[in-house]
Order: structure tokens, then sequence, then C-alpha cells
């Protein structure tokens, strides 16, 4: 049960009402064995170094934007982005999304990479001004149950939990400001561009693929809107 669903149920005998929810959403989704296969092996044949466009202290970081563009693959992962957009937030996206007069509203721009391996990270960063959805994929990950952790108050056990932070911290513990999830094999999690993340470390012999897609709107997409916009006015 979410945060948002379990306060829902403790107001159900209250005489009290919640005006709203607000913040960026995070959506996760599973693909199949054969997806998570496919996008290891992805992975494994790129060889396009792209470190110099990321941020974090990770070694092997690569593009992987030609592998997956018109693929079938590609297509799976693009219509669960537009899924989020049908059920779970379009921002001021929702009227034009809801009228359905285009099939498709995003077009991926980018994709790529990394392995984390001992003692790499990716530091806290968004994707605000090169995309406007994002996913993260994770096609393969090994933990190395052996490792040696180092104690933290922070981070009790690095596992490269993913970290998604909204706002400063809030005063007393009220609300939600931050989101820590432990990633497992083909979770694909979805979230609007400008929400930070960050990963905590892997140790020891361990190892964790990600794949990161940055989603923009179409054209097509932008000038429904504007019409749409133009007529309401």
């Amino acid at each position: 049960m979410t945060v948002i669903q379990q306060a829902k149920e403790n107001l159900k005998n209250s005489k009290m009402k919640v005006v709203d929810y607000f913040g960026p959403k995070v959506a996760k989704v599973k693909l199949s064995e054969h997806d998570s296969e496919t996008l290891y092996k992805y992975c494994l044949e790129a060889q396009e170094p792209y470190n110099s466009k990321l941020l974090g202290n990770v070694r092997e970081q690569n593009s992987l934007t030609e592998y997956l563009q018109n693929t079938n693959l590609c297509k799976t992962i693009s219509n669960y982005m537009e899924d989020y957009l049908n059920f779970v937030d379009a921002g001021y996206w929702e009227t034009a999304v809801e009228s359905k007069q285009i099939p498709n509203f995003l077009e991926m721009t980018d994709a790529w990479y990394n392995k984390q391996v001992h003692m790499e990270n990716t530091v806290l960063h968004d994707h605000r001004h090169s995309a406007d959805l994002v996913c993260v994929i994770f096609p393969k990950i090994y933990l190395d149950e052996d490792a040696e952790y180092f104690k933290t108050h922070q981070i009790p056990n690095q596992k490269g939990q993913l970290f998604f932070i909204y706002a400063d911290s809030i005063k007393n513990d009220f609300g939600k400001s931050s989101i820590e999830v432990q990633p497992e094999e083909g979770d694909m999690f979805i979230f609007p561009s400008q929400l930070s993340h960050y990963t905590a470390p892997v140790l020891g012999k361990s190892y964790r693929y990600s794949i990161s897609c940055n989603f923009n709107f179409t054209t097509k997409a932008k000038n429904l809107l504007h019409k749409m916009s133009k007529n309401e006015n």
C-alpha cells in the first residue's frame, strides 16, 4: 500500500479530508525476462562511450540509442511511457492526452546504460534540460552477499538503492520528501524529468546494469496542445 493509499484509508473514519496530494509521481512496471535479457545483450554489445555527457562516479557508461530505436522493445518501453500519461499523470497535457487525437505523445530521444561495480554510484541529478519524461530500467543485477558494508546512518547496506528526492527535507518529518527503492532485475521506473535522483554504491563483487531513456513530447503533440489551448481562448 502506498503512502497516499494509506492516508486515504486512515481518513475513511475521519471528518477531516486532505485537500490534495502533490509532488511528482514515480511509477513502476516489470519487464519480461526476455525483454530484460535483450536489453542486457545490448549493454554487452554497445561500445560508444557516453561518460562525457553524464554525471556520476561510474566508469562504464555507453550509448544505447542506436540499439533501441525502431525496435519492438523500444515500442514496448514507449507504450509504458504512454501509459504513465494515461493512467498516472499527464500534467497540463491531460486534456490533449484524453482527446486521443494522436496515437503517441512521446518519443525516445536518448538512451544509455551504466554498469555499477564496487564503490561506484551516480550522484544527485535530474534530466530537466534534456527530457520531459524519464525511465530507468534494470536488466541485470548481481549482489555479492559476502560484501562487507560500511556503516552509515544514511544507507545501512550499500546495495545500489535508487533514491528519488523532491523538495527539501521536511521539519518534523511531515510528509515524504524522498523515496528509496531496491531495484530488482526487470524493474522499470518512470518519472518526470525534473525529479532529482541518485544511487547508492554497490560493494564487493556486486555489479548492476541500469538503462536510462529520455523521452520528449513529439512535435505533433506540441502542435495539438497549442491548437487546443488556442481554441479554449
